[in-house]
C-alpha cells in the first residue's frame, strides 16, 4: 500500500512474481536431492525448450548435477543458468532452497502441466513450503517471491512429482537480483535505499536504474515503523498520519529544501505495511518521489535526481522493445 500527499494514487513499485522456473530431474537420497538441471524456463513451452519473447527463439538445455537441501543457496551468472552451482548463503545468490513438495494430487497418468498450471501450483504450494521454512513468517508482500524447480517433461513421464521450492528476488522484468544472507535472518520489507531510482516501462515501474536515466520513482528515505509503533499492528490511518509528516521532513532534507521536490514537479508519497506484513516481521517502508502524467493515466518519466536538474515528461515513456530473460541475473544491485 502507498499514500501520497495529494489525492491522486500512484501504483506501488512491486517486484512482480517472476515468470521464472527451473526444470529439474530429481531423485531423493536420504535428506539430499540430486538435481539435474535441465534448463532455466523463461517462457516454458510444451516442447520443454526455452522459449523467449519474439526473436529469441529456443536454446538447448544445459545439464548440471549437484546436491542440495533446504537451507542451501544456488547461484548462476549465465542467462540460461548453464553454470548453476551451490554457494554459501552469505555470498550473493539467486535462489534459496526452502524444501520439496510432493505433487501427489497429480496421478501417474496425469498429463504434463501447462505453463499456467505450473505457475498456479508454484504459488500455492511453494508459498506453503516457504512459509513453513521461515517459521510462518513469510511476507507475501515483501522483497522475496517464491520460485521452483519442477520436474522435466521426461521426468514427469517417469513418475517424478516433486516440486522443489525456494525464495528469489526478481525485478518487474523478471530478472533476478542477488540476495546476500539467509532469508530467515533478514527483514523482508520491500524497500530500497534512499537515492535509488526505479526505471519506467510505459507507465509501469521497472527495474532499478541510474537516476540520470528516465525513471518512475526516486526513493528519498527508509523509515523503520518500529521506532514509532511498538507492539500490535498500527492501522493504516495511523501509519499515514505519522508518515505524512515524517516523509515530508526527510524528503526535504534529501532534496535540499522543503519545496525542492514540489518546485520540480514531483510529489512525495510513501508505503504503508499491511497487517500480514507486520505479522511476518516487516517494519520498513520507503518515502518516494514521482510525477503523474497530466491526464492522470499513470506515472510520468522523470530524468535526473531531485538533488539536481529534473525533467518531467508529458507523455508516457516508451516501452523497452528489447527481449527480456526472466530468470537471468540482473546487472544492477537493487539495494
Amino acid at each position: 500500500m502507498c499514500s501520497m500527499s495529494q489525492p491522486a494514487r500512484t501504483p506501488k513499485p512491486r517486484r512482480n512474481p517472476p515468470n521464472t522456473k527451473l526444470v529439474m530431474v530429481a531423485a531423493a537420497i536420504g535428506a539430499l536431492l540430486i538435481l539435474t538441471v535441465s534448463l532455466l524456463l523463461n517462457w516454458p513451452t510444451e516442447s520443454g525448450k526455452v522459449s523467449g519473447p519474439a526473436g529469441v527463439g529456443e536454446a538447448p538445455a544445459p545439464e548440471v548435477v549437484f546436491e542440495t537441501r533446504a537451507g542451501e543457496c544456488l547461484n548462476w551468472t549465465e542467462p540460461d543458468a548453464a553454470d548453476i552451482r551451490k554457494v554459501t548463503c552469505a555470498e550473493p545468490h539467486l535462489f534459496e532452497v526452502t524444501g520439496p513438495y510432493d505433487l501427489r494430487e497429480f496421478g501417474p497418468n496425469a498429463p504434463f502441466p501447462t505453463t499456467q498450471q505450473w505457475q498456479d501450483v508454484k504459488q500455492q504450494r511453494c508459498i506453503e513450503v516457504s512459509d513453513q521454512y521461515l517459521g510462518d513468517k513469510f511476507d507475501k508482500e515483501g522483497r522475496f517471491t517464491v520460485g521452483a524447480f519442477t520436474p522435466s517433461q521426461e521426468g514427469w513421464a517417469d513418475g517424478d512429482r516433486t516440486l522443489h521450492c525456494g525464495l528469489q528476488q526478481p525485478g518487474p522484468s523478471g530478472k533476478l537480483f542477488p540476495i546476500s544472507g539467509e532469508a530467515a535472518k533478514m527483514d523482508q520489507s520491500n524497500v530500497y535505499p534512499a537515492g535509488r531510482c526505479l526505471g519506467i516501462n510505459g507507465t509501469q515501474v521497472w527495474d532499478p536504474v541510474d537516476c540520470a536515466r528516465p525513471h518512475s520513482v526516486e526513493l528519498s528515505a527508509v523509515i523503520n515503523l518500529a521506532d514509532q509503533f511498538q507492539g500490535n499492528f498500527p492501522p493504516e490511518n495511523d501509519q499515514d498520519g505519522f508518515l505524512a509528516g515524517k516523509c515530508e521532513e526527510l524528503t526535504a532534507g534529501y532534496a535540499g529544501g522543503p519545496t525542492a521536490a514540489k518546485d520540480k514537479g514531483l510529489v512525495v508519497y510513501w508505503d504503508t505495511l499491511s497487517e500480514e506484513s507486520w505479522a511476518a516481521g516487516s517494519r520498513q517502508v520507503n518515502c518516494k518521489l514521482s510525477a503523474q502524467l497530466q491526464d492522470g493515466s499513470g506515472l510520468a518519466p522523470v530524468t535526473g535526481s531531485v538533488k539536481g536538474q529534473v525533467q518531467v515528461g508529458n507523455a508516457p515513456a516508451g516501452r523497452d522493445p528489447a527481449s527480456t530473460e526472466p530468470g537471468a541475473p540482473a546487472t544492477e544491485q537493487p539495494r
